[in-house]
C-alpha cells in the first residue's frame, strides 16, 4: 500500500501541480496552438478545477497513508509508521497552501465521519509539526520494526540495489528535518518568533536533506510516465510553452541551464517564448507551437518532492532570517551549483561570484535562484514562495487577468465539497491570501 500512496501524491503533485505552479509562478504560459489552460492565465479558476486532484489526494494518498498509520502504530512497526507520516504531512502541507483551510483531524475516519470540519492551515500546521516530532521519535531497534526496502519508492534503493533500512531511515530522518524547516519558514510574515528556538536548533543540528526526494519508478510506456509529462506533453503537445518571463531572464543572464530546460523551435531558430498571458497576441507570429521553446521533458524524469537545489535555497533563506548571512551566502553559492548539477551542466562559480550576474544581493537573489531551480521540477513551490515574499518582484500580470491587477493566491474550495460536507466554509475568491501570505 506504500508504494500506491506515494505514487498518488506524486501524481497530483508532480502532475496538475507542476502545471498549475509552472504557469502561475511563470515557468510556462499557454501555447498558441490550444486554450485548454487559458483559465490559468485568466486567474478565472471556478469551484470544479482542481476538485479531481483534491478528491485524488484525500482518497488515493492521504487514507492509505492514514490506514498505514494506524495499522503500524499497533504493530509498532515504526518504519513504515514514520514514512506514511511525513509524506501523509507533506501531502497535507500542500493542499493547505494551496486552499488556506483543509479537511484535517476529522477527514480520513471513512463512515464515521462523512463530514468533517475544515481547520484553518496554521492550526494545520501546528498538528503536522507534532505528528512529524512523534514519528521520528519511536524506537526503530525494536523487532517489529520491518525493513521497507523498495516498497519505500522514493528512498529504498535503485533496480540493483536495496536500500539498508539504517540508511533508509537516515534519509526519512532528514527528509523530516528538512519538511519542518520548510513549515516553520511559512511563519516568518505572521509570527516569526513562534519557532525561531527550533530553527536555530535545526540550523546547528545541519541534518537536512543530500540527495534529491523524488519517485523514480516510471517508464516510457502508456500511463506508466512522468505525470507531467504524460499529460501535459504527450497527450495535449504543444499546449505549454516557454514563458518568457523566466526564458528572457536566463537568456538575459547568458545561463547555460536554458538550453537544459527548455527546447529550440521544431521549425528551426533559436529560442523563442510568448510573453505570459499573450498567447492569443502571439497567434499570428507563431501560429504553431512548432515555432515556439517547449519545457525539456522526459517521460522517465521523477517526481521531485524535494530537490537539492531547493534545499540549499530553504537553508539559505533560513540562515539569512535566523542564522548568519555568511552561512546564506555559502548556502545559496551551493543551491546554484546543485541547480547545474540536476540538469546534467557543470556548475560555473563566476556566475554567483564578485560582479557576477547572479553576486548575491539578499533574500531577493536566494528566492529568485530557487525560482529559477524549480523549473520543471517543483514549480508549485515557486507559486507559494512568490505570495509569501514577493520574489521575483518581476513578474507579470496576466494581459488577460479577470481580476485586474490582482494574483491569484489560492485554489476555490472544491465543488465536490461545498455539495457534500455543510461544514465546508464560505466560498473565498482567488485574489485572498493565505494566512502565511505576504
Amino acid at each position: 500500500m506504500l508504494p500506491s500512496a506515494i505514487a498518488g501524491s506524486a501524481y497530483v503533485i508532480g502532475g496538475y501541480y507542476q502545471h498549475l505552479g509552472g504557469v502561475w509562478s511563470q515557468h510556462y504560459t499557454q501555447s498558441t496552438a490550444a486554450s485548454q489552460w487559458v483559465n490559468l492565465e485568466e486567474y478565472s479558476l471556478t469551484e470544479g478545477d482542481f476538485d479531481n486532484q483534491f478528491s485524488s489526494l484525500y482518497s488515493d494518498a492521504l487514507e492509505d497513508y492514514e490506514y498505514i498509520r494506524v495499522e503500524t502504530q499497533k504493530e509498532g512497526d515504526w518504519s513504515y509508521y514514520m514514512i506514511a507520516t511525513l509524506m501523509q504531512a507533506y501531502t497535507f502541507q500542500v493542499l493547505a497552501d494551496l486552499y488556506g483551510d483543509i479537511p484535517f483531524s476529522e477527514a480520513l475516519r471513512g463512515v464515521n465521519v462523512l463530514t468533517p470540519k475544515w481547520e484553518t492551515g496554521q492550526a494545520v500546521y501546528d498538528s503536522l509539526l507534532m505528528r512529524i516530532d512523534d514519528a521520528v521519535s519511536k524506537d526503530f531497534s525494536l523487532s517489529s520494526v520491518s525493513k521497507v526496502g523498495y516498497s519505500d519508492i522514493i528512498f529504498g534503493g535503485v533496480p540493483d540495489k536495496e536500500a539498508d533500512l539504517d540508511d533508509q531511515l537516515n534519509d526519512w530522518f532528514k527528509f523530516a528535518n528538512t519538511l519542518k524547516l520548510k513549515i516553520y519558514m511559512r511563519y516568518v510574515n505572521v509570527d516569526p518568533e513562534k519557532y525561531r528556538s527550533q530553527i536555530v536548533a535545526l540550523l546547528a543540528e545541519n541534518n537536512f536533506l543530500t540527495k534529491d526526494a523524488k519517485m523514480i519508478a516510471f517508464k516510457n510506456e502508456e500511463d506508466n510516465r512522468n505525470p507531467f509529462y504524460e499529460t501535459f506533453i504527450d497527450r495535449l503537445s504543444g499546449n505549454v510553452a516557454a514563458s518568457a518571463t523566466l526564458l528572457d531572464t536566463l537568456r538575459k543572464s547568458q545561463d547555460p541551464r536554458l538550453d537544459a530546460l527548455f527546447n529550440t523551435p521544431e521549425l528551426g531558430g533559436g529560442h523563442v517564448a510568448i510573453p505570459q498571458g499573450f498567447y492569443k497576441e502571439a497567434q499570428t507570429q507563431y501560429a504553431s507551437y512548432k515555432n515556439l521553446s517547449l519545457p525539456n521533458f522526459n517521460p522517465t524524469a521523477p517526481v521531485y518532492f524535494f530537490t537539492l537545489p531547493e534545499v540549499n535555497f530553504l537553508i539559505a533563506e533560513a540562515q539569512l532570517r535566523y542564522g548568519t548571512e555568511a552561512m546564506a551566502i555559502q548556502y545559496y553559492q551551493m543551491g546554484i551549483d546543485e541547480s547545474f548539477k540536476l540538469l546534467g551542466l557543470t556548475p560555473d562559480p563566476t556566475l554567483y561570484q564578485a560582479g557576477g550576474v547572479y553576486e548575491y544581493k539578499g533574500l531577493e537573489s536566494i528566492i529568485t535562484q530557487k525560482w529559477i531551480a524549480a523549473a520543471n521540477t517543483n514549480a508549485i513551490e515557486s507559486f507559494f514562495d512568490y505570495n509569501r515574499t514577493g520574489y521575483p518582484d518581476f513578474f507579470d500580470v496576466s494581459p488577460v487577468s479577470t481580476i485586474g491587477e490582482q494574483r491569484p493566491q489560492r485554489l476555490l474550495y472544491p465543488d465536490s465539497e461545498r455539495k457534500s460536507n455543510p461544514n465546508t466554509p464560505p466560498l473565498k475568491r482567488i485574489y485572498e491570501k493565505v494566512w502565511w501570505a505576504l
